[in-house]
Protein backbone atom coordinates (compact mmCIF):
# COMPACT_ATOMS: atom_id res chain seq x y z
CA UNK A 1 0.00 0.00 0.00
CA UNK A 2 1.71 3.75 -0.87
CA UNK A 3 0.69 6.07 1.34
CA UNK A 4 1.84 10.19 1.28
CA UNK A 5 1.46 12.71 3.63
CA UNK A 6 0.37 15.84 2.49
CA UNK A 7 3.50 18.09 2.31
CA UNK A 8 5.53 20.72 1.04
CA UNK A 9 7.81 17.86 -0.39
CA UNK A 10 5.84 15.25 -0.95
CA UNK A 11 8.59 13.03 -2.74
CA UNK A 12 10.50 13.02 0.86
CA UNK A 13 7.11 12.20 2.65
CA UNK A 14 5.95 9.34 0.55
CA UNK A 15 6.10 6.00 2.57
CA UNK A 16 6.29 2.21 1.37
CA UNK A 17 4.17 -0.19 3.33
CA UNK A 18 4.23 -3.42 1.28
CA UNK A 19 5.13 -4.59 -1.77
CA UNK A 20 3.86 -1.97 -4.84
CA UNK A 21 0.79 -2.84 -6.54
CA UNK A 22 0.55 -4.73 -9.34
CA UNK A 23 0.64 -3.05 -12.73
CA UNK A 24 -2.24 -2.68 -14.60
CA UNK A 25 -3.01 -4.78 -17.96
CA UNK A 26 -5.62 -3.60 -20.48
CA UNK A 27 -6.31 -4.98 -23.75
CA UNK A 28 -8.34 -3.61 -26.07
CA UNK A 29 -10.48 -6.01 -29.08
CA UNK A 30 -11.46 -4.61 -31.89
CA UNK A 31 -14.33 -6.71 -34.15
CA UNK A 32 -11.45 -8.23 -36.32
CA UNK A 33 -8.95 -9.48 -33.17
CA UNK A 34 -12.26 -10.97 -31.61
CA UNK A 35 -12.76 -13.21 -35.17
CA UNK A 36 -9.33 -14.41 -34.78
CA UNK A 37 -9.42 -14.85 -31.03
CA UNK A 38 -12.86 -17.20 -32.03
CA UNK A 39 -11.50 -18.67 -34.62
CA UNK A 40 -8.14 -20.07 -32.36
CA UNK A 41 -10.86 -21.20 -29.80
CA UNK A 42 -10.41 -18.33 -27.37
CA UNK A 43 -13.12 -16.13 -27.85
CA UNK A 44 -14.45 -15.13 -23.95
CA UNK A 45 -17.78 -14.31 -25.31
CA UNK A 46 -18.96 -16.29 -28.78
CA UNK A 47 -20.46 -13.84 -31.82
CA UNK A 48 -23.74 -11.97 -31.72
CA UNK A 49 -25.70 -13.42 -33.72
CA UNK A 50 -28.02 -11.06 -36.23
CA UNK A 51 -31.31 -10.44 -35.57
CA UNK A 52 -33.57 -12.09 -38.05
CA UNK A 53 -37.48 -11.14 -38.21
CA UNK A 54 -40.29 -14.11 -38.88
CA UNK A 55 -41.56 -14.52 -42.51
CA UNK A 56 -44.26 -12.13 -43.07
CA UNK A 57 -46.46 -14.61 -45.22
CA UNK A 58 -48.49 -15.96 -42.31
CA UNK A 59 -49.04 -13.97 -38.95
CA UNK A 60 -51.09 -14.06 -35.91
CA UNK A 61 -54.17 -11.88 -35.30
CA UNK A 62 -55.51 -12.89 -32.36
CA UNK A 63 -55.05 -15.85 -29.81
CA UNK A 64 -56.03 -17.73 -27.02
CA UNK A 65 -53.55 -19.70 -24.79
CA UNK A 66 -54.28 -22.50 -22.54
CA UNK A 67 -51.26 -23.63 -19.63
CA UNK A 68 -52.11 -26.68 -17.64
CA UNK A 69 -49.18 -27.07 -14.88
CA UNK A 70 -48.23 -30.01 -12.96
CA UNK A 71 -46.88 -28.74 -10.25
CA UNK A 72 -45.49 -32.45 -8.96
CA UNK A 73 -43.90 -33.37 -12.30
CA UNK A 74 -42.78 -29.79 -13.07
CA UNK A 75 -44.33 -30.45 -15.89
CA UNK A 76 -47.22 -28.72 -18.27
CA UNK A 77 -49.62 -29.06 -21.39
CA UNK A 78 -50.54 -26.03 -23.42
CA UNK A 79 -52.89 -25.45 -26.17
CA UNK A 80 -52.65 -22.24 -28.93
CA UNK A 81 -55.32 -21.26 -30.74
CA UNK A 82 -55.09 -18.04 -32.98
CA UNK A 83 -56.75 -16.31 -35.86
CA UNK A 84 -54.25 -15.92 -38.56
CA UNK A 85 -53.34 -14.43 -41.77
CA UNK A 86 -51.90 -16.00 -44.63
CA UNK A 87 -51.08 -12.81 -46.90
CA UNK A 88 -49.26 -15.03 -49.57
CA UNK A 89 -49.70 -18.46 -50.21
CA UNK A 90 -47.16 -21.18 -48.52
CA UNK A 91 -47.15 -24.98 -47.28
CA UNK A 92 -45.08 -23.80 -43.64
CA UNK A 93 -45.38 -21.59 -40.77
CA UNK A 94 -42.44 -20.58 -39.01
CA UNK A 95 -43.05 -19.26 -35.15
CA UNK A 96 -40.91 -18.52 -32.31
CA UNK A 97 -40.56 -21.52 -29.83
CA UNK A 98 -38.48 -22.74 -27.02
CA UNK A 99 -38.40 -25.15 -25.00
CA UNK A 100 -41.71 -27.08 -26.12
CA UNK A 101 -42.50 -29.90 -27.76
CA UNK A 102 -45.33 -29.53 -30.09
CA UNK A 103 -47.81 -32.78 -29.81
CA UNK A 104 -50.33 -31.53 -33.36
CA UNK A 105 -50.83 -28.73 -34.98
CA UNK A 106 -53.42 -27.86 -37.98
CA UNK A 107 -54.74 -24.88 -39.67
CA UNK A 108 -58.04 -24.56 -40.85
CA UNK A 109 -59.21 -22.06 -43.46
CA UNK A 110 -61.95 -19.77 -43.04
CA UNK A 111 -65.41 -22.07 -44.48
CA UNK A 112 -62.34 -24.95 -45.13
CA UNK A 113 -61.52 -27.80 -43.80
CA UNK A 114 -58.71 -28.45 -41.23
CA UNK A 115 -55.34 -29.23 -42.76
CA UNK A 116 -52.86 -30.84 -40.15
CA UNK A 117 -49.17 -30.38 -40.36
CA UNK A 118 -46.99 -32.99 -41.29
CA UNK A 119 -43.89 -31.95 -39.30
CA UNK A 120 -41.73 -29.91 -36.94
CA UNK A 121 -38.57 -28.94 -37.32
CA UNK A 122 -37.14 -27.33 -34.34
CA UNK A 123 -34.26 -24.83 -35.11
CA UNK A 124 -33.03 -24.73 -31.49
CA UNK A 125 -30.32 -22.14 -31.75
CA UNK A 126 -32.85 -19.77 -33.27
CA UNK A 127 -35.62 -20.56 -31.31
CA UNK A 128 -37.84 -21.11 -33.60
CA UNK A 129 -40.12 -24.15 -35.19
CA UNK A 130 -41.17 -24.41 -39.00
CA UNK A 131 -44.65 -26.46 -39.35
CA UNK A 132 -44.78 -28.08 -42.49
CA UNK A 133 -48.29 -28.78 -44.13
CA UNK A 134 -49.50 -31.39 -47.18
CA UNK A 135 -50.63 -28.66 -49.27
CA UNK A 136 -50.53 -25.43 -49.54
CA UNK A 137 -52.52 -22.35 -47.58
CA UNK A 138 -53.89 -19.97 -49.76
CA UNK A 139 -54.13 -16.46 -48.67
CA UNK A 140 -57.19 -15.23 -46.78
CA UNK A 141 -57.85 -15.93 -42.45
CA UNK A 142 -58.30 -19.00 -40.72
CA UNK A 143 -57.73 -20.58 -37.15
CA UNK A 144 -53.85 -22.44 -36.09
CA UNK A 145 -53.99 -24.31 -33.27
CA UNK A 146 -51.44 -25.99 -31.13
CA UNK A 147 -51.52 -28.45 -28.70
CA UNK A 148 -47.95 -28.77 -26.75
CA UNK A 149 -46.19 -29.91 -23.73
CA UNK A 150 -42.93 -28.58 -21.97
CA UNK A 151 -41.24 -28.51 -18.56
CA UNK A 152 -41.41 -25.99 -15.66
CA UNK A 153 -37.86 -26.01 -15.51
CA UNK A 154 -35.39 -23.63 -13.17
CA UNK A 155 -33.66 -21.36 -15.33
CA UNK A 156 -36.24 -18.19 -15.28
CA UNK A 157 -36.60 -18.39 -18.57
CA UNK A 158 -40.00 -19.34 -20.25
CA UNK A 159 -42.71 -20.90 -18.30
CA UNK A 160 -40.77 -21.80 -15.28
CA UNK A 161 -41.20 -22.86 -11.80
CA UNK A 162 -39.85 -20.06 -8.73
CA UNK A 163 -39.84 -20.92 -4.96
Amino acid sequence: MWLAAAAPSLARRLLFLGPPPPPLLLLVFSRSSRRRLHSLGLAAMPEKRPFERLPADVSPINYSLCLKPDLLDFTFEGKLEAAAQVRQATNQIVMNCADIDIITASYAPEGDEEIHATGFNYQNEDEKVTLSFPSTLQTGTGTLKIDFVGELNDKMKGFYRSY
